[in-house]
């Protein structure tokens, strides 16, 4: 299954290729995004046949699937994602057809805005801005990732 997350703004499509892929502003994620309304470390994206699941890491702008936010939800086919304030559309589709990454003419400007991390390529350094959110550890494998406790 190939799994991306396509930019409605335009901009080049985000590939899911690990298991567990974490988002944000800073070069250590495995996909680093230069944009202000993301946190340093703003969500993990786990991979499963068949699903995505996305989990908030506690941000100030938030993680918002179809519109309402969320801590964590499984994402489906054409599910919009927004973070902080950059929005996605899910694509998730069979591994013989040729995914939106794989139609787009990677422009230099384009890999300069997203940078995603491949075992023999670290991210580019990107330019940080000061950020309000508190450190928290990301989790290191899909096994942390559990859904808020249900009050009530």
């Amino acid at each position: 299954m190939k799994s991306e997350l396509i930019p409605l703004d335009g901009g080049p499509p985000i590939p899911i290729t690990r298991e567990l892929t974490l988002i944000g502003r800073r070069e250590y994620c495995d996909v680093a995004i230069d944009h202000p309304s993301l946190s340093r470390r703003h969500c993990i994206v786990v991979r499963t046949d068949g699903l995505l699941v996305i989990r908030d890491l506690i941000t100030t702008n938030g993680t918002k699937v179809n519109g309402q936010r969320v801590m964590w939800a499984a994402l489906l086919p054409d599910d919009q994602v927004t973070l902080g304030r950059m929005k996605y559309r899910v694509y998730l589709g069979p591994d013989h057809a040729p995914s939106p990454s794989e139609m787009v003419d990677q422009s230099p400007l384009a890999a300069s805005q997203v940078a995603t991390r491949t075992p023999d390529r670290p991210p580019v350094q990107i330019a940080g801005w000061q950020d309000v959110d508190q450190d928290f550890a990301a989790p290191s494998s899909p096994d942390e990732i559990v859904p808020p406790a249900q009050s009530g």
